[in-house]
């Protein structure tokens, strides 16, 4: 009797939770039920905004622009490294199905060409204004957000920096065969395209020849570099950036023997290479992915991360690099506008038919 009792008391109290667990899944299982979890799951993917990024540019400082970005606005980034050509010729190939917002490049030459074939998203008056000026393409169908020179590495064990060519057109001269070391690398290719803008296609060609002759092709900068410190080439061309890493990742930098040198003059030798961000006209988030452009070249945003995470130059001029770099502003370079090395492939074209690549 009191087995029965007890029996009874527990159902009495378990029956409101019953009902309330039945009502629940009645609920899920009805039509309006379903729907109410749908608009939950809405809301929270409209609270979780993400954004595609494709990256041509070294990976851990992307990473550390993507980390940035969501840090400081709470908008997540989906990042897709790999190269620049091959991001560009995926997102051309794409077209309007493109799963990217936005693509950030080393080299100015991919993002021309996108914007050529009116991939790109005008980028406002405003945002451009925080970019130096003498990068920003015209047109400003992108953005530029840092920069990179080119520059000799030289080993003054072997050869004095007074005794270092003027111009890169002098290596094809035959007093350096043998005696200098460069690479194919997009820097080399933007080289190549603005030679082609500025002395022709065939003078070009014959360059190239010349110093696939008199150079040692070590395929890829930091070999160069490498190479230069090691005391297997007097000198060799490259982007500046490379050296500065090795010193600052040496734990004996005092003990590094090869130096840079800036050119420093009007010479293709001493190009200034704007890496570029767009937008693309075929993204869904328009207002994020600009928004990730504007903070790119905040002072406060994305140019405080290419000061503190890479030794390329920064494009605000209220931000300073925490690397031993020059000052921008006391550097002398070519002028040109930056839009114009849209021709990479013919470059890559003439690069082929010179037996470089």
């Amino acid at each position: 009797m009191n087995r029965q009792r007890n029996l009874n008391s527990t159902l009495r109290n378990s029956a409101p939770i019953l009902a309330a667990l039945l009502a629940v899944t009645l609920a899920a299982c009805s039509p309006n039920g379903a729907d109410q979890a749908a608009d939950q799951d809405a809301d929270k993917a409209a609270q979780t905004t993400e954004i595609t990024l494709y990256s041509g540019q070294h990976e851990s400082l992307a990473k550390a622009l993507a980390d940035g970005f969501e840090r400081d606005t709470g908008i997540q980034v989906r990042l897709r490294a790999g190269k620049d050509g091959a991001l560009a010729n995926q997102i051309i190939e794409e077209g309007q199905r493109s799963r990217a917002d936005v693509f950030i490049t080393e080299e100015p030459g991919p993002m021309g060409d996108l914007a050529r074939r009116g991939l790109l998203t005008p980028v406002s008056d405003e945002i451009l204004a925080k970019s130096a000026q003498r990068f920003v393409p015209a047109g400003g169908s992108w953005l530029p957000w840092a920069a990179r020179s080119r520059v000799f590495y030289y080993n003054p064990e072997l050869i004095d920096e007074a005794d270092l060519p003027e111009s890169i057109l002098d290596l094809a001269n035959p007093e350096w065969k043998g005696r200098f070391a460069y690479a194919p690398s997009g820097a080399f290719r933007s080289t190549t395209a603005y030679l082609i803008n500025t002395i022709g296609a065939d003078a070009t060609l014959d360059w190239l020849k010349a110093i696939r002759e008199n150079g040692i092709n070590e395929q890829k900068n930091g070999k160069v570099r490498d190479s230069v410190e090691a005391g297997q080439h007097e000198f060799g061309l490259s982007n500046h950036y490379y050296w500065y890493i090795m010193t600052r990742n040496s734990d004996s930098p005092e003990d590094i023997v090869s130096r840079v040198h800036f050119l420093n003059n009007e010479d293709a030798g001493a190009l200034m290479l704007a890496s570029g961000a767009g937008v693309l006209a075929a993204s869904g988030k328009q207002t994020e992915a600009m928004q990730f452009l504007d903070w790119l070249v905040a002072a406060d945003g994305g140019q405080k991360v290419v000061a503190e995470s890479s030794p390329q130059f920064p494009v605000n001029s209220n931000v300073e690099s925490i690397y031993d770099l020059p000052a921008i502003n006391t550097l002398t370079f070519p002028e040109f506008d930056q839009a114009e090395l849209d021709n990479v492939d013919e470059a890559s074209d003439l690069l082929k038919q010179a037996g470089i690549i």
